[in-house]
């Protein structure tokens, strides 16, 4: 679990990232750096041409818990446009489709044909230790990507780049008990349940409330399982049981895309009921510039693709040693900037 104060303490603290000899890569691939951090943008991201390279081949491993979801889409094209300026380095993708023994076999798989690198993205980091371990033990870095793992796996990977849901949570919380001045009921959609993103999103919002000593209360969770259907279903559920609810919190907009579904179909118009998310799809921005949000979070995929490769870059051609927590800057998308922001997912 998530410590408060450690969270204040990384939102501040910077990770330098310096050269290596490329005899020390393999332990630094195994030695992780204790605090999270907000890493700056990659210098190498701004460029389009091919890095230049000593023309040594490598093979990556990526595998994601699923391609399918429209967030992911967009990431693997943005990254796949990415890895174009390094031509020596191949990826080989894994669609776990939500099979976590799925997952493990393809993972495992690489580490025997010894790939140079793995990045992952699972629903349960915690299920894969036992695999990171034998990466470890092969002197294969790996790199966990989008949203940040559960504690227990931190110390078996190289480390993780990607969103801060734990952060965005708190915005969220502390935005919406200053709009419902602190008291009020709400429905929480969550993503897929047990997940570790679903864990810390979670804890980041009630550990925030708590803080803030609201009076708050989330009087219904549902999973809505990154799915627009879905959290349509369980928001219209919510909504029969508690027709004069004050709020809804979900973890993106692309859910939050049900929840107005649900809230348009009962006769509720936008503002009624407050809203506030993370996400910053088309559909969310479209969704807040006709009211039905307060704010959101940006985690768009364009802030975690240039990111990702170029640690891959860093990492396997310059031998450089990579933060092992670099969370990607994420921006409060309000109605004050919403007009000159351009979504891209």
């Amino acid at each position: 679990m998530f410590d408060n104060e450690e969270m204040k303490v990384s939102r501040r603290k910077f990770l330098s990232m310096m050269g290596m000899s490329a005899g020390a890569v393999a332990l630094a691939a195994c030695a992780p750096v204790a605090a999270p951090t907000t890493a700056p943008a990659p210098a190498a991201a701004a460029t389009t041409a091919p890095v230049a390279s000593t023309g040594k081949k490598y093979k990556v491993g990526y595998s994601c818990c699923s391609w399918t979801i429209p967030w992911q889409v967009v990431y693997k094209t943005m990254f796949e446009n990415e890895m174009k300026k390094y031509p020596n380095i191949e990826i080989i993708w894994n669609d776990a489709n939500f099979d976590n023994k799925a997952m493990v076999d393809a993972m495992e798989g690489w580490i025997s044909q010894k790939v140079d690198m793995i990045l992952d993205f699972p629903l349960d980091h915690v299920a894969m230790i036992e695999t990171y371990k034998k990466a470890m033990a092969a002197n294969i870095p790996v790199l966990l990507t989008m949203d940040p793992p559960a504690y227990p796996a931190r110390e078996f990977v190289t480390g993780h780049s990607g969103l801060n849901g734990w952060d965005g949570s708190r915005e969220c919380a502390e935005l919406l008990d200053a709009a419902m001045g602190s008291k009020g009921n709400i429905g929480y959609v969550t993503a897929p349940k047990g997940s570790s993103s679903e864990m810390l999103y979670t804890e980041g919002f009630l550990v925030t409330l708590q803080r803030l000593k609201s009076g708050i209360q989330i009087v219904a969770t549902e999973d809505g399982n990154w799915d627009v259907d879905t959290s349509y279903q369980k928001a219209s559920d919510i909504l029969t049981k508690f027709p004069k609810l004050d709020a809804f919190y979900t973890t993106d907009d692309y859910m939050g895309g049900g929840i107005i579904r649900a809230l348009k179909e009962k006769g509720y118009t936008p503002g009624q009921v407050k809203m506030i998310c993370q996400g910053a799809s088309k559909q969310g921005i479209s969704d807040m510039k006709d009211g039905w949000y307060i704010a959101i979070v940006d985690q768009g995929p364009e802030l975690c693709a240039p990111q990702d490769a170029w640690f891959v870059h860093a990492l396997l051609e310059e031998g450089r040693v990579i933060p092992h927590d670099a969370m990607v800057l994420q921006k409060l998308i309000t109605k004050d900037n919403i007009n000159s922001f351009t979504p891209t997912w």
